[in-house]
């Protein structure tokens, strides 16, 4: 199935899982400290960009998978989206730089900070990102000796000021020391970070955009030709990675790579991470805004407005002691979706042989190819009681990789409870593209397609013969209707409804919901409600991948189409913070927190 998406970067069935529940990284992620607040109380304004909250990792985390740990300054808008680290333009030439070193697997990316940083780095944030008294310096060590514990390392590298001193920090908080400080980090005495861990730095590659590039070039190739130079004293130190090869220093060129599948979480927008910054923040920090390959950063050339700036509302929002709406959650930390197993993941992004999604742009998709498709389930695939196919009702999907968490899958989350499912549901989406500006006959003559049709009874078929108590499906809006008519192979007793967004939702969802009480059908509460009101509920956070926001999955729809001559863009779309969040202040320090910004005084 190739696909010009693709290229480089496996197949979109691959993905991160997020971290091992069976270790310490989500528990250390959700130890942040008040970034916010901290930022506040030592320089007296906002320091850092806190909206869409922390990027913490991009890489393997499982043990002993990281040979090269590479440390950087902060993420940016494209790492905001993706929730994970050096996904924009530096993670590209980053990419790129650990290909030429035939890594291409076993690598870890980290940052200075997990907060993205208002102007550059200087001497305002070094008490803040170096001193060890720093709650920040202190968090970031925890993570960096974690890496350690779990992995026998054998290369650190160091992109940027920040990260090199960072570094420098980092050895002298395990007794060791750089002589040379951050201008040469390869030069550090006593081995502490173990007898295998050499460190090298090199230049931000963001410093070619001023006509930098020769010098990049120059340090990189320095670098590279320092890591040739120990691996001929020892062959076994760091070879390259299965399948990959080594290329030398002199044949090092200032170049992108696009980041592979395998590190972002399932069902992501394929636009980010294709080899350089696919967004841009705007409307003062409350939105980013992505667009496709053949759209322009900040729309340049083009006139694109938006229909609404989202402003939501807090209703049904809810969390928990220790949570904070821009962070994902703190509490229940290991709450979240880790996507499906391979034989779902395959065959939900059409990877099947003989069960391939078709050219949807032929059939008259007009959302640019390059966002992708993916969004086209969320629950659980195995552990499921009930099936939900329903149709489209905002662009949200494309935002969290998961299907129907804008405005329309909030109602139906309250929905379910209503009817006693609180987890073991399993909701499909019809079409993993984005349809909502076609009209309904061109929607059902793409449905009607054999291939697409083919498709869904295939997944219809496997997620009824993996769920054995499953015997009910619901049939949410006019698509959904018509679809599962032609692929409801093993007749499970079938309950219509409208879409939220379709006229007298509301009295149809009520009397649908009678219906079911008078159903025999497994079911995760003894003693279900049965009623309905029109109430919204907030997607659960073990539906969302890892890093999703407290806000996301909330407050209504939060993801709006750009408009473009008056027609929806197939070029670009504006993810929305929602008002009440934006509007909050920092959180208190903690006490340990406020200790520390004393001593520092």
């Amino acid at each position: 199935m190739p696909n010009e998406y693709w290229s480089g970067r496996g197949n979109p069935w691959e993905h991160d899982a997020g971290p091992p529940l069976n270790r310490r990284w989500p528990w250390l992620f959700a130890e942040t400290p008040n970034y916010r607040g901290l930022g506040k109380a030592v320089l007296g304004r906002e320091i850092f960009r806190w909206h869409f909250g922390p990027m913490f990792y991009r890489g393997r985390l499982q043990d002993n998978a990281v040979k090269v740990l590479v440390i950087g300054q902060e993420g940016a808008q494209d790492e905001s989206l993706a929730h994970r680290s050096f996904t924009g333009g530096t993670g590209a030439r980053m990419q790129h730089f650990l290909q030429h070193l035939g890594i291409t697997e076993s690598y870890l990316f980290l940052n200075t900070f997990v907060y993205p940083i208002y102007g550059q780095y200087g001497l305002h944030l070094r008490w803040l990102a170096q001193d060890p008294e720093s709650p920040i310096v202190k968090h970031r060590h925890e993570i960096l000796n974690y890496v350690l514990e779990r992995n026998d390392l054998h290369l650190v590298v160091a992109v940027g000021t920040a990260a090199k001193e960072t570094v420098v920090t980092w050895v002298g908080s395990r007794g060791g020391n750089c002589p040379g400080g951050s201008r040469d980090v390869s030069q550090y005495a006593a081995r502490v970070l173990g007898p295998k861990t050499r460190i090298v730095g090199v230049l931000h590659p963001g410093g070619a955009q001023g006509g930098g590039a020769s010098t990049i070039i120059a340090d990189f190739r320095r670098a590279i030709r320092k890591i040739e130079g120990w691996a001929a004293a020892d062959p076994r130190w760091l070879p390259p990675d299965p399948g990959a090869s080594r290329m030398s220093a002199d044949s090092y060129e200032y170049r992108s790579a696009s980041i592979p599948f395998r590190d972002f979480p399932y069902g992501f927008t394929w636009r980010l991470g294709r080899g350089g910054t696919s967004s841009n923040r705007q409307d003062d920090q409350r939105s980013i805004q992505i667009f496709s390959a053949d759209g322009k950063y900040n729309g340049r050339g083009n006139s694109v407005s938006y229909r609404s700036d989202a402003p939501g509302s807090s209703d049904g929002y809810q969390d928990e002691p220790g949570d904070v709406p821009y962070e994902p959650p703190n509490n229940r930390y290991r709450d979240y979706d880790r996507g499906p197993d391979p034989r779902f993941a395959r065959l939900l992004m059409g990877g099947q042989p003989g069960l391939e999604w078709p050219d949807f742009e032929s059939l008259g998709i007009r959302a640019h190819p390059s966002l992708g498709y993916g969004p086209i389930y969320r629950g659980r695939p195995r552990n499921a009681k009930v099936l939900v196919l329903a149709d489209q009702q905002s662009p949200d999907d494309l935002f969290t990789g998961r299907a129907l968490t804008g405005d329309a899958g909030q109602h139906l989350q309250a929905f379910l409870l209503a009817m006693g499912i609180t987890r073991s549901y399993l909701i499909l989406r019809v079409l993993p593209v984005d349809t909502m500006d076609l009209t309904s006959n061109q929607i059902r003559s793409i449905v009607n397609h054999s291939q697409v049709r083919k498709v869904y009874a295939a997944i219809v078929d496997e997620v009824v013969s993996a769920n054995r108590t499953m015997n009910l499906v619901l049939a949410v809006g006019t698509q959904a209707r018509w679809l599962l008519s032609r692929v409801n192979s093993r007749n499970l007793e079938t309950v219509r409804m409208k879409a939220w967004t379709e006229s007298g939702a509301l009295t149809d969802w009520t009397q649908q919901l009678r219906k079911l009480a008078e159903l025999d059908y497994s079911k995760d509460l003894r003693r279900p409600s049965y009623n309905y009101d029109g109430e919204r509920a907030q997607i659960p956070r073990f539906d969302l991948p890892y890093g999703s926001l407290r806000w996301r999955g909330s407050s209504g729809d939060r993801a709006v189409r750009g408009v473009e001559s008056g027609k929806p863009s197939p070029d670009y779309y504006k993810l929305f913070m929602p008002q009440w969040a934006y509007r909050l202040g920092p959180e208190p320090l903690s006490a340990a927190e406020q200790q520390a910004i004393r001593n520092a005084d």
